[in-house]
């Protein structure tokens, strides 16, 4: 059979078992912290990394405002899209195969203007 054993009268387990409690619950505790800390410190990383490419995009969106403000960009556009010329220049339209339309003879009376 086996022995109950007994401690002795004078010692008690409880200042142990509350020492025990206790040492876990720091290591609870800072544990809990060390994982909360290593998150925020990802969570910075990410914000981080996302302030560099707004930064970037932002660097790039300025470059193309000046682009878009400069004087041969306007030239251009105002040119291609807006069929706009300088005083005194002439246009030359180069004819696309199938794109020709046939001459029409001017109406009688017509007088031709530069």
């Amino acid at each position: 059979m086996s022995k109950v054993i007994r401690l002795p009268k004078g010692r008690r387990p409880w200042p142990q078992v509350v020492a025990l409690v206790i040492v876990l619950y720091l290591l609870y505790s800072f544990g809990h912290l060390g994982l909360a800390l290593y998150q925020t410190n990802l969570q910075m990383r990410d914000y981080e990394n996302q302030k560099a490419a707004l930064l970037q995009q932002n660097a790039s969106l300025k470059q193309q405002i000046q682009e878009l403000n400069s004087d041969s960009y306007i030239e251009r556009v105002a040119r291609e899209e807006l069929g706009l010329v300088k005083p005194g220049e002439r246009v030359i339209m180069p004819a696309q195969p199938g794109q020709v339309r046939p001459l029409k003879p001017p109406e009688p009376g017509h007088q031709f203007r530069d």
